[in-house]
């Protein structure tokens, strides 16, 4: 029986694609990163496209799941790590070459640079992240790092009773003056932990049913998703000094929010159809290689005649790449990284078990 929730593809691609356009038509002329991509008319519109980053962390919730049925730690931890390095190893290495080849004044990279984002914990070392991008895989990190802990303490049947705590103690936290200063780039709390609860929470709905106490989570989870969008669209109006309407962001999250509410308590759903499966598999590897890639190709072959075109061409040999990508290293080398460090951590637990056994006498 095929249980994949095909429409999770379809907002994971949306969402991606919304961070795509956000980059090439806001932030690129924004930042001066590709002052070239200017779209003034066009971004009154884009400009809200970075909301899709929410919607990539409920998700991320969601499917964590399906990652600890058995609540194995090893095998979480080997599939994480299976799905997050290839595609990310070969895009970092994919960006560094463009970067070396027409970088150009606006974007570099150093030796040290390079190896301390093989790690995917750069800013740990002190390194900033060869495409901007990255900076939510940190965050990403984070939240696995949690997971496994549960996972390694026995506490997985206290799921619920620690995303209550996350959504009330991320909610709370938000109606703070902290909320505003925090660094919110490196940080999981309070600005993405509410998400990643509210995508186990979706879940666990899911899977259990609804109930009072679920009921008044989803409540609560609504609440954090409204106030944090609103939140980061005042701060997004300072930074950039362009306003940033709390009102369309309410709707924008409210929409993904109820759509995933179909997902978590109905039996169907209309985007449900295995054709978007081949909409999911594009998100990642196009999320890994679209931005600075894209800068450095408006900077070096756009003018004020062409960059329309040639951001709708980039977008679309963006998501060829993405393909090839998935079918050239994700379907062929995540496999391999699975077994590999599932072999090597399951050795490492046995011996751990057996110098506990040694201590034990």
């Amino acid at each position: 029986m095929d249980t994949r929730f095909y429409e999770i593809d379809i907002l994971r691609f949306l969402s991606a694609l919304a961070v795509v356009i956000f980059h090439y038509t806001y932030t690129g002329y924004m930042e001066g990163f590709a002052t070239i991509a200017n779209f003034p008319q066009l971004r009154e519109f884009t400009k809200y496209g970075y909301v899709g980053i929410n919607f990539f962390f409920i998700i991320s919730g969601f499917v964590i799941f399906m990652s600890i049925a058995d609540n194995n730690a090893n095998r979480f931890l080997a599939s994480r790590f299976s799905r997050l390095f290839p595609a990310y190893w070969f895009a970092l290495w994919l960006t560094t070459f463009v970067t070396i080849l027409i970088g150009g004044d606006t974007f570099s990279v150093t030796i040290m640079q390079f190896f301390a984002n093989v790690t995917m914990i750069n800013p740990l070392f002190g390194h900033s992240a060869i495409d901007s991008a990255y900076w939510t895989l940190f965050i990403e990190l984070q939240f696995y790092l949690v997971v496994l802990l549960i996972l390694q303490l026995k506490l997985s049947r206290y799921f619920l009773h620690l995303i209550a705590l996350t959504l009330i103690g991320s909610t709370v936290a938000l109606f703070t003056d902290w909320a505003a200063a925090v660094d919110m780039w490196h940080g999981i709390f309070p600005h993405w932990s509410g998400y990643f609860a509210l995508g186990c929470l979706f879940y666990l709905t899911k899977r259990d049913g609804l109930t009072p106490i679920t009921a008044a989570l989803l409540v609560l989870g609504y609440l954090f998703v409204v106030k944090q969008s609103i939140l980061f669209g005042e701060l997004m109006s300072q930074w950039f000094a362009i306003d940033f309407d709390s009102g369309v962001l309410a709707v924008l999250n409210s929409l993904f929010f109820f759509s995933f509410c179909i997902t978590s308590l109905c039996k169907s759903h209309p985007l449900r159809t295995k054709m978007a499966y081949f909409l999911g598999i594009l998100t990642y590897p196009l999320y890994l290689i679209h931005q600075h890639i894209g800068y450095m190709v408006f900077n070096t072959f756009g003018n004020e005649n062409n960059i329309g075109y040639l951001v709708l061409l980039t977008t679309a040999v963006m998501l060829v790449l993405a393909y090839l990508i998935h079918r050239g290293i994700e379907k062929t080398l995540a496999p391999v990284f699975k077994q590999s460090a599932l072999k090597l951590l399951d050795q490492l637990t046995a011996v751990r078990q057996r110098v506990q056994a040694i201590r034990a006498k």
